[in-house]
């Protein structure tokens, strides 16, 4: 019956949506002349697309980050349009997303045309809209727009306090004194370590902040300053500040750049446009491969706590791109805080293994730390924006002892073993003096082959990358100084690298091929039916709490894993 209920509405989803797409092909795109481009963006973009169907089902919509950029570069040389106008809204991006959607915006503005923007949010946020609109140029602010300019903030939450109440006894091991999500899990406060690596990322991300501001508006870096401290508020302070240009409602703006006789389009009218229509996506091809979420072993998909990297999805993507002959070289696109070390370390074979076939260019979104590092280090080639969080050379371990817990709700628990260690993974069975021993002992063996990859893949010795590891994050722009990364910028900077390393002309337009290739609706529907389409808790925390058992405080992978993760709240909003 169950089985049934779901074919009965799948069908009736393939219905609405063969429905829609055909209405769409049927109608066509029109772009009119002297137009100008209305280019939302507010919310989330994707990093990659869902490959499952219960991704498709909860995200239909979302636009990806690679999409958006392709759009802005349409508008670049699309003769039918006249200019762009930025809306702005409010952002649920991190701070390198917003970098590249910036030097997509900056690189637009080669062709001449005019770019605007209108900032229309209100409330919460507003440094990191403000540092996408300080790209135009000219800013408008919306009359109603109350979102202050007061400058950058990074949270950090502590979970020690939590298990006390909770009767869990959480053990947590860390290597080294920089792998703070450690620290996170087990403490209640902030160690001098954390605090040291907190300010010095805070540090870097401002100074681009300010930079940037200063020289969009014409200002000096300390006038810059100056202005966020006195954190303006309404849109006359901010043009009495030099901040704007004036208030304007979207009528406004449509009136001032020619009314009735400059029609605007809407993004999802000119999202239709074929980008083959105007030379783009056209000539060699290169394949990007997407690499996001935690990383896990297996199959990849949308889990109740986001995306999951599957090591063997991934592993197949690349060995697919670097057996397509077509394929002149591969951009490897990691959006990861790390994960499994087992998972990572597979990952890291899939890259070495697709080397040997086509160059490979890593470029680096919000966050490639820890396992997401890991994952990249082999690589010919690491681009990465100034923002972009990574690095996170090293080890933890988590593993909670519940069996207090279950007891006050009335459960008792036996275990029965047979071998020293055999209940080292049991999460109602303290840990052992030996048994933590031996689970040190791993995370040293792990950390060392981790220190060892990056040595090998950097050109630096072992001592310099324990130097540099230790469980620290860096910035894109530290990581740089630190020989961790080659090279700052976004998507199209680590297009224009695949280009140089196969022998592609700069100026040379190529077809982007996407990995792993997107799978059919029915194919997805399989997936599905099969119980493939999500990942959820592992199956020891499954077994003892249940599917949703204290949410997201505890980590997607069996307890007593040895995890290459960066997990830090680290918001800088």
């Amino acid at each position: 019956m169950r089985r049934r209920t779901r074919w009965i509405l799948l069908l009736l989803f393939i219905v609405i949506v063969g429905a829609f797409i055909a209405r769409r092909s049927l109608r066509g795109p029109t772009v009119p002349n002297n137009s100008y481009l209305v280019l939302d963006l507010n919310g989330r973009f994707a990093e990659a697309p869902p490959q499952d169907i219960v991704g498709r089902l909860l995200r239909p919509r979302e636009r990806t980050l690679i999409d958006v950029i392709t759009m802005i570069r349409e508008a670049q040389v699309d003769q039918r349009l006249k200019g762009v106008i930025a809306r702005i809204g409010s952002l649920d991006i991190g701070w390198a997303k917003v970098q590249d959607l910036r030097d997509a915006l900056l690189e637009y503005k080669k062709s001449g045309k005019p770019l605007l923007a209108l900032l229309q949010q209100e409330i919460a946020g507003g440094n990191a809209e403000y540092y996408l609109a300080s790209a135009a140029d000219r800013i408008y602010l919306s009359p109603d727009v109350t979102a202050a300019l007061t400058g950058l903030a990074a949270e950090y939450f502590f979970l020690g306090g939590v298990w006390d109440k909770l009767d869990i006894h959480m053990d947590v091991e860390k290597i080294r004194e920089y792998k703070t999500i450690g620290d996170m899990i087990a403490n209640k406060e902030m160690t001098p370590a954390h605090r040291e690596m907190a300010d010095s990322l805070l540090d870097s991300i401002n100074g681009q902040f300010i930079s940037a501001l200063a020289q969009a508006r014409g200002l000096d870096a300390a006038a810059v300053t100056t202005l966020i401290n006195q954190a303006p508020v309404s849109p006359p302070e901010y043009e009495a500040a030099h901040l704007s240009d004036g208030t304007k409602y979207l009528e406004d703006l449509h009136d001032e750049i020619g009314g009735e006789q400059t029609p605007l389009l809407q993004m999802k009218d000119y999202a239709q446009v074929d980008p083959k229509s105007l030379g783009l996506n056209t000539g060699p091809t290169i394949a990007v491969v997407y690499a996001s979420g935690a990383i896990t072993t297996g199959e990849g998909g949308t889990s109740w706590q986001g995306q999951m990297m599957g090591a063997e999805t991934v592993t197949r993507a690349l060995k697919d791109a670097a057996d397509d002959d077509g394929v002149r070289a591969i951009v490897f696109r990691i959006d990861s805080p790390g994960g499994s070390a087992l998972a990572s370390d597979l990952v890291w074979r899939a890259t070495q293994d697709a080397r040997k076939k086509k160059p490979l260019i890593v470029s680096m979104s919000d966050v490639a730390a820890s396992g997401g590092y890991y994952i990249g280090t082999g690589a010919d080639r690491i681009v990465a924006q100034p923002a972009t969080f990574t690095g996170s050379i090293g080890v933890v371990m988590v593993r909670p002892n519940i069996r207090a817990l279950l007891a006050r709700l009335g459960i008792t628990t036996v275990t029965i073993s047979r071998g020293k260690f055999a209940d080292i993974e049991d999460i109602t069975t303290p840990l052992s003096s030996d048994g933590r021993q031996k689970l040190i002992a791993e995370m040293d063996h792990i950390y060392q082959i981790f220190v060892d990859r990056v040595a090998t893949g950097r050109k630096l010795s072992a001592e310099r990358v324990n130097d540099i590891g230790r469980g620290r994050v860096w910035t894109g722009a530290q990581a740089k100084d630190n020989g961790l990364v080659d090279e700052l910028g976004g998507f199209m900077a680590a297009i224009r690298a695949a280009k140089e390393a196969a022998g592609i002309a700069p100026a040379q337009e190529v077809t982007l091929a996407f990995y792993p290739r997107p799978k059919s609706l029915l194919e997805r529907i399989g997936s599905w039916l099969e119980g493939d389409a999500a990942v959820g808790l592992p199956a020891a925390w499954q077994r003892a709490l249940g599917q949703r058992a204290l949410g997201s405080l505890l980590p997607p992978f069996e307890p007593g894993s040895m995890l290459t993760m960066m997990r830090e709240s680290i918001e800088v909003r």
